[in-house]
């Protein structure tokens, strides 16, 4: 009886030793993306479909990333822009207006210079524990 009090009390400790870390969180972006994956951002606003924008001068806004894991708070930021059809000088022009807020919701203001063209984002997320990862190539927005 004495032995397995024993041998209980160690398999205690063992389970207790497993489960304590000094690490702190985890994240998980594999399934990560967006739905839809695409935004279209018109420079000429049309007056019947971006009646509420044009009242409100709402910027452009993508759906919230879907399928991230981890602990809270996770940070948004872009990590990179690419284009196949635009200049370097129109992609630095949108990487310095293009940002991520809230649960990953890109965001493009309203009236820029932007060269019209495809723009690829990629998305860095970090939390707690100094976790991070990259969601490459996460939306496509097409500016026209």
């Amino acid at each position: 009886m004495k032995k397995s009090i024993i041998y209980i009390l160690i398999v205690f400790i063992g389970i207790l030793n497993i489960g304590c870390s000094d690490e702190v969180g985890y994240l998980d972006i594999e399934n990560a993306e967006y739905l839809p994956n695409t935004l279209t951002i018109r420079m000429e606003l049309d007056t019947y479909l971006d009646a509420l924008r044009i009242e409100n001068q709402s910027p452009w806004v993508s759906q919230k990333i879907s399928g991230v894991l981890g602990t809270e708070p996770l940070v948004f930021s872009v990590e990179t822009v690419r284009s196949e059809n635009v200049n370097q000088a129109g992609v630095d022009y949108f990487l310095n207006h293009v940002s991520v807020q809230g649960l990953g919701q890109v965001i493009y203001p309203l009236n820029t210079d932007t060269t019209p063209g495809t723009y690829i984002v990629s998305i860095r997320i970090d939390n707690a524990g100094d976790y991070s990862g990259v969601v490459e190539d996460a939306l496509t927005i097409t500016v026209e």
